[in-house]
């Protein structure tokens, strides 16, 4: 194997952080191991080498590849359920009963391979068969910086044994047989998704959300990213927008007006 030495380290810790707010420090065998293999395909006989090669690279692709290889795609559906049952007892509520939408816009940020938004979805439609009155229509923007994994959550197909996490009425109701071991996520909920390659370090657009969910993104985030990204959160909510992060990405009290209201679940005053 290609060994790394400390001015490699050097330049690969500061690259990850710099373009993608990713911290490695203390992750030296990590960034070793994991890259090995990209080394090698690309016939590369040093970590420089390979560094050149992802600066050079114009499509911006093998930078990609890097972030996939040294970041973990780890979710599942229903991961820390309470934040749905928050979402369907309190969030939603509060959102369609306060601002009397016809379009209600979610962001679900580090999207991965699509468990947290289709999850999401099964919730907000659960919810909204149980609604009476007029309801609105429902905008997901699923965003992530790899498109190996956007492809398969556009897909939406998954190993039948991942519907055990998932209440009985939700599997009639939201999931498709696809194959004796597959199933995939009903259209309907399919088509309220629109799933996008992002940097989240990069500017975003002008559309205001009414919840935003990024959980467990910021665990592999600086201190620094962190701050710059949160601010970014705080900008695209509208006023009295929820955002979710994971249970152990508790913000600190500083210059924001992000309230917490229920664990790891942040209002916009």
């Amino acid at each position: 194997m290609i060994r790394l030495n400390e001015s490699e380290y050097t330049e690969i810790v500061n690259y990850m952080r710099d373009h993608f707010g990713i911290d490695l420090s203390k992750k030296k065998v990590l960034i070793e191991c994991r890259l090995a293999k990209p080394l090698k395909n690309h016939g590369v006989e040093s970590f420089k080498d390979y560094m050149d090669l992802v600066k050079k690279e114009k499509s911006g692709q093998a930078a990609v590849e890097m972030v996939d290889c040294l970041t973990t795609n780890y979710t599942y559906f229903l991961r820390e359920s309470i934040h749905f049952d928050l979402l369907q007892e309190k969030i939603l509520p509060d959102i369609f009963d306060r601002n009397c939408l016809d379009l209600c816009n979610i962001w679900c940020a580090g999207c991965s391979t699509g468990e947290e938004c289709y999850t999401l979805a099964m919730a907000i439609a659960d919810y909204l068969d149980q609604r009476r009155g007029p309801l609105p229509k429902i905008n997901i923007k699923a965003s992530d910086i790899s498109n190996a994994v956007l492809r398969k959550a556009e897909e939406g197909i998954y190993p039948i044994r991942e519907l055990e996490r998932l209440p009985k009425p939700w599997r009639e109701k939201y999931c498709n047989e696809a194959g004796e071991k597959s199933f995939q996520i009903d259209r309907r909920l399919r088509s309220w998704v629109s799933f996008r390659k992002e940097n989240l370090m990069q500017p975003e657009g002008a559309v205001k959300y009414d919840l935003i969910f990024c959980r467990n993104v910021m665990i592999y985030f600086d201190r620094e990213a962190k701050g710059r990204l949160i601010k970014k959160f705080e900008s695209c909510l509208k006023a009295g927008g929820y955002l979710i992060l994971g249970h152990a990405e508790l913000l600190s009290r500083g210059d924001t007006k992000l309230e917490p209201v229920f664990p790891a679940v942040y209002q916009k005053v």
